[in-house]
């Protein structure tokens, strides 16, 4: 995930990653103890440290499902957000443990995942000794071959990214490796699942020098790495009882094929730029760029895959925010995954009313007209203008717009969308 890095986004600098989540699917057990004391060595100090059962809050009373979620993954967005709970699922490092208590007493639904990159490793630990990825660089190192390396031997390293050094996913070593030690830092906690980032199609990041690897050098050899590890790591995750939402890299002709290939191994997926590129003010999808993200949440929500939809954008971005939530809206199934709206803005909340408007249950079907979609809701209307050109609406009585204002006609800009109440 990309939120100020880079496929689900890994912040560098003292370490602190960016990541996302999801909503319904599989559920994990629940295992609760103290928070054990962790070095940098490793999942066998992790195991070792671990202590008996902790005190937990008293559950609160579990809202309704919303089809919405939070991905925080840097330093201070879970400070920034108030009620970080209120959604679905929520998303973030590993060293942020201690918080799942509160966060599950205010939201006993709430889906906890821990972000961990499937495809790189780091040099420094965080100052509590958890990694952001499976695997860290000191343990690799012991293990050359699961390096990615050059025809020189040199070991690579992501320019895109510089610090992440990625690994041969294919490799049974690097798999075994990556699952204990993961599985070890879940079974430590409350944890319900992980957010698996960087489950590469293709060769998608650039690397210093623009050096291939011997072991995968080029993109069907990645396909079948990735699929490799997917192959190995979702079930193993599943069986002990926790999701595996790896973050997805598909564009409009892979999609399907890639979803139809792999999501037997997993408990749904994550997508980046849902409705857009970029992490700023970019301009919105249309037409086809638009209608093949729309198809993909659809496939899913048939059949009741989790997906996690995340778009990128500026807090004052209130068209994306809400055209993000309206696409979504459009296939959600009123139980499964969740869209999720991520601030470019350090020291921003990341829960905004407009990308999570509540609308209640799902009523009917989308349906499309003169190039806009519609669908009822319980308590209101979706309206989506996916096209270049403006569009007016009528619209059944006894709809209002957010401020109230009772419409019977709504003007659709480009690119634009609405959300009215009843």
């Amino acid at each position: 995930m990309q939120h100020r890095l880079g496929t689900l986004g890994i912040t560098l600098g003292t370490m602190l990653l960016t990541v996302g989540t999801l909503s319904g699917g599989a559920q994990a057990t629940v295992r609760t103890v103290d928070a054990p004391r962790v070095t940098a060595t490793g999942a066998q100090d992790l195991r070792t440290a671990l202590r008996g059962p902790a005190a937990r809050p008293r559950p609160a009373r579990a809202p309704a499902r919303s089809g919405s979620g939070i991905v925080a993954l840097d330093w201070s967005d879970l400070d920034d957000t108030p009620r970080p709970a209120r959604g679905d699922y929520l998303v973030m490092q590993p060293w942020e443990y201690a918080r799942i208590p509160a966060l599950k007493a205010a939201n006993p639904r709430l889906r906890v995942l821990m972000y961990k990159d499937a495809a790189a490793t780091v040099v420094e630990a965080h100052e509590t000794g958890l990694y952001p990825t499976g695997v860290g660089y000191r343990e690799a190192s012991t293990h050359p071959r699961w390096f990615l390396t050059d025809r020189a031997g040199r070991r690579l390293e992501w320019s895109d990214w510089r610090g992440l050094y990625p690994m041969n996913v294919a490799d049974a070593g690097y798999q075994r490796a990556w699952g204990d030690n993961v599985l070890a830092e879940l079974r430590a906690h409350d944890w319900d699942g992980v957010s698996i980032d960087d489950t590469l199609t293709y060769l998608s990041h650039p690397t210093v020098d623009d050096r291939v690897s011997t072991q995968i050098p080029d993109d069907a050899t990645m396909y079948r790495a990735t699929e490799s590890f997917l192959a190995t790591i979702g079930p193993r995750l599943r069986g002990a009882g926790y999701l595996a939402v790896p973050n997805v890299t598909v564009e409009w002709d892979t999609w399907r094929s890639t979803l139809t290939d792999w999501s037997r191994y997993v408990s749904g997926w994550e997508n980046e730029y849902f409705v857009k590129w970029g992490l700023d003010r970019e301009t919105r999808f249309h037409d086809a760029d638009w209608e093949w993200k729309m198809r993909m949440a659809a496939w899913c929500a048939a059949r009741r895959l989790p997906l996690l939809a995340i778009t990128y954008s500026s807090r004052s971005d209130r068209a994306t925010m809400r055209y993000h939530r309206a696409t979504w809206l459009l296939t959600w199934n009123g139980r499964t995954g969740a869209s999720i709206f991520v601030p470019a803005e350090e020291g921003a909340s990341h829960w905004s009313p407009r990308a999570n408007t509540r609308l209640g249950a799902p009523r009917g079907k989308p349906r499309e007209r003169d190039g806009v979609w519609r669908r009822a809701y319980a308590r209101g209307l979706v309206l989506v203008n996916p096209t270049t050109h403006a569009r007016r609406v009528t619209v059944p009585r006894g709809y209002r717009t957010r401020s109230g204002t009772v419409v019977r006609s709504v003007r659709l800009g480009p690119r634009t969308a609405r959300l009215l109440r009843r």
